[in-house]
C-alpha cells in the first residue's frame, strides 16, 4: 500500500508529458501550414529587366522589383528616337535673367477698330452682313434710301450734261475765233472774192462769214466802179460828178468794211473767252457736285455712269461699306430701320492683331527701361510664351492707380488670342548665376508634376520630379531634381511620357 502514492506520481508525470508533446506537434503543425498557406496564396515578387543605380550612383543591371524606384525608369530604342523627335543635352550651370510676371490683358487693336456710321438719313433697303461676319474691305455692309443721295446725283447729271455742253460749245467759239481771225488777216491783200470762197469755203465762220463777204464784197463794188469811171472822166466820157459820187462810195464801204473787221475781230475773241468761261463754270459746278458725293464716300467709278432712266428708285440708294478687311463685332441695324448721322451701325474689327496691355506700377517703371522692342506674355490655355511688339511704355501716371500703360501689339493669324483674355506681362528682375537650366520643352507634365527624363543607359531614361524656378528666354531655373552633367533630354520628351504611361496602365 505505501508504494501506490509514488506510483500514482510518476502516473501524472506521464501524463504531462505526453501533453507537452502533443503540443509541441500542433504548433509546428500549424507553422508549416501557414507557410504553405503562403507560398499558396501570397504572389511571388514581380520583376523586370532595366537598369537601376546602387546607393552610389552607379549604374547596374539584373532584374528589378517593381516596388523599387527603379520604375520610373523605361526603355526606349534608338530606331524610335529620329521618328519621336529625340535630343539629349547635357545640362550645365548658367546665367539666368530673372523675371516678374505682371497681370495684363488682351485688347482689341484700337488702330484697326471702325466704328460704322450713316454718313446720310434715309431707310435701311437691305442688309447685306450678320454678326460675326468676315468681310472684306469695300464690301457693302448695308443699303439706305437716301433723299439726299438721289437729289445729289440727279444734279450732278443734270451738270454733267450743261458741262458737256459747253464743251462742245466752247470748241466751237474757239474754231469760229480762229478762221475769223485768219480770214481778216487774208483779206489785208484784197484777193478776189473766189479766191476767198475757196480758202474759207468749208471753214467755220458762223455769223461773221456774212458780214465780213458782204462788206468785202460791196468795198470790191465799189472799188471796181471807182476804176473804170475815173479814166473816163478825164477823157470827158462822163461826168465828174458820176466820179465824186463812185469815190464816195467807195470810200464809204471802205469804211464800213473795216469797222467790220475790227468789231469781228474783237467779237470773236471775245465770245470764244465767254465760251471757254461757260466751260469752266460748268466742269465747277460737276465738282462741286461729285465732291458732295465724295464726301458721303463714293469713288469715281461709283459716279462715272449715272444714268436716271435705267436706275430708277436704286439711285438713290447709299451704300455703307466696310473701311478695312475685319470681323463685324457689333451690329446694331435692321431691315427698314431710320438712321441718321448719329446711328451707329457697325462695328469692324481686324483681329489679325491684337494689342497686349498692361498697367505698370511706379515701382517698376525702372524695369520697362530693360526691355528691347519686344515683350514676353502669357494667357491661359496656350502652352508657350508669347512675344508683342512693344510701341507705347507709357507717359502718364494715372493718378488713381499709379501706373502707366505698357501696350504691345501682337500677330494673331489664327485668332487663338481673344480680346477679353487676361495675360501676364513678363518684367526683367536681375541676373541669377551659376544655376542649373534647360530649355522649357525639356519640362513635362506628369500627374500634376513637372518632370525631366534623364539618360542613364545606352537605351534607358528615368523620370525626374524637379522643381522650376525663373524663367527667361526659353529656358527654365531647376531647383531640385537635377544636377550638371546629367544627360537630360531637350527635345521629345513627350514620346518618353506617352511610353511611360502606356507601360503604367499595361501594369495596372
Amino acid at each position: 500500500m505505501r508504494g501506490l502514492p509514488f506510483e500514482n506520481f510518476w502516473a501524472g508525470k506521464r501524463s504531462l508529458s505526453a501533453l507537452l508533446v502533443v503540443g509541441v506537434v500542433a504548433f509546428a503543425a500549424g507553422a508549416i501550414g501557414a507557410y504553405l498557406a503562403a507560398k499558396v496564396f501570397l504572389p511571388s515578387p514581380i520583376v523586370r529587366e532595366g537598369v537601376g543605380r546602387n546607393d552610389h550612383g552607379e549604374e547596374r543591371g539584373g532584374q528589378l522589383e517593381e516596388n523599387e524606384e527603379e520604375s520610373s525608369q523605361l526603355v526606349l530604342s534608338k530606331g524610335k528616337w529620329s521618328v519621336a523627335g529625340l535630343r539629349i543635352e547635357p545640362v550645365k550651370l548658367s546665367e539666368l535673367t530673372g523675371n516678374t510676371w505682371v497681370t495684363g490683358k488682351i485688347a482689341l487693336n484700337e488702330d484697326r477698330l471702325a466704328h460704322i456710321y450713316s454718313l446720310v438719313d434715309g431707310q435701311v433697303h437691305e442688309v447685306k452682313v450678320r454678326f460675326g461676319d468676315d468681310v472684306k474691305r469695300g464690301q457693302v455692309l448695308a443699303i439706305i434710301d437716301s433723299k439726299e443721295v438721289g437729289i445729289a446725283k440727279l444734279e450732278l447729271y443734270k451738270n454733267c450734261l450743261n458741262a458737256e455742253y459747253a464743251k462742245i460749245n466752247s470748241k466751237f467759239m474757239d474754231e469760229i475765233n480762229t478762221n475769223t481771225q485768219a480770214l481778216i488777216l487774208a483779206l489785208a491783200d484784197r484777193p478776189p472774192l473766189e479766191k476767198i470762197e475757196i480758202m474759207f469755203g468749208g471753214r467755220q465762220l458762223g455769223d461773221n462769214r456774212q458780214q465780213i463777204i458782204r462788206a468785202y464784197a460791196n468795198l470790191f463794188k465799189s472799188a471796181s466802179d471807182y476804176q473804170r469811171l475815173a479814166p473816163l472822166a478825164e477823157q470827158g466820157v462822163s461826168a465828174g460828178r458820176q466820179v465824186i459820187a463812185a469815190k464816195a462810195q467807195l470810200e464809204a464801204d471802205q469804211a464800213t468794211f473795216q469797222a467790220v473787221l475790227e468789231q469781228l475781230k474783237f467779237t470773236a475773241s471775245q465770245q470764244a473767252l465767254l465760251a471757254d468761261q461757260q466751260l469752266q463754270q460748268a466742269e465747277q459746278e460737276v465738282a462741286a457736285t461729285r465732291s458732295r458725293l465724295y464726301i458721303l464716300g463714293y469713288r469715281s467709278k461709283d459716279l462715272k455712269d449715272i444714268d436716271p432712266i435705267q436706275e430708277g428708285e436704286a439711285i438713290a440708294h447709299y451704300e455703307v461699306r466696310a473701311p478695312f478687311d475685319g470681323t463685324v463685332i457689333g451690329k446694331n441695324v435692321v431691315l427698314a430701320e431710320r438712321v441718321g448721322q448719329d446711328t451707329e451701325m457697325f462695328q469692324i474689327a481686324d483681329l489679325s492683331t491684337l494689342w497686349v496691355q498692361a498697367d505698370i506700377y511706379q515701382k517698376d517703371l525702372p524695369k520697362i527701361q530693360q526691355l528691347g522692342d519686344t515683350l514676353q506674355f502669357r494667357t491661359t490655355g496656350l502652352e508657350h510664351v508669347q512675344e508683342a511688339r512693344i510701341f507705347y511704355r507709357g507717359d502718364i501716371l494715372d493718378p488713381e492707380t499709379r501706373a502707366v500703360q505698357l501696350r504691345a501689339i501682337v500677330d494673331n493669324p489664327d485668332r487663338k488670342l481673344k480680346a477679353g483674355m487676361f495675360a501676364e506681362v513678363s518684367l526683367p528682375d536681375g541676373t541669377i548665376s551659376d544655376v542649373i537650366t534647360v530649355p522649357v520643352a525639356a519640362l513635362q507634365e506628369i500627374d500634376g508634376k513637372d518632370v525631366v527624363f534623364v539618360q542613364v543607359g545606352t537605351e534607358v531614361f528615368e523620370k525626374r520630379d524637379v522643381q522650376v524656378g525663373a524663367r527667361s528666354d526659353g529656358f527654365v531655373q531647376i531647383r531640385t531634381g537635377l544636377q550638371s552633367g546629367d544627360k537630360a533630354v531637350v527635345a521629345g520628351g513627350f514620346a518618353l511620357k506617352s511610353e511611360m504611361l502606356k507601360e503604367l496602365m499595361s501594369d495596372d
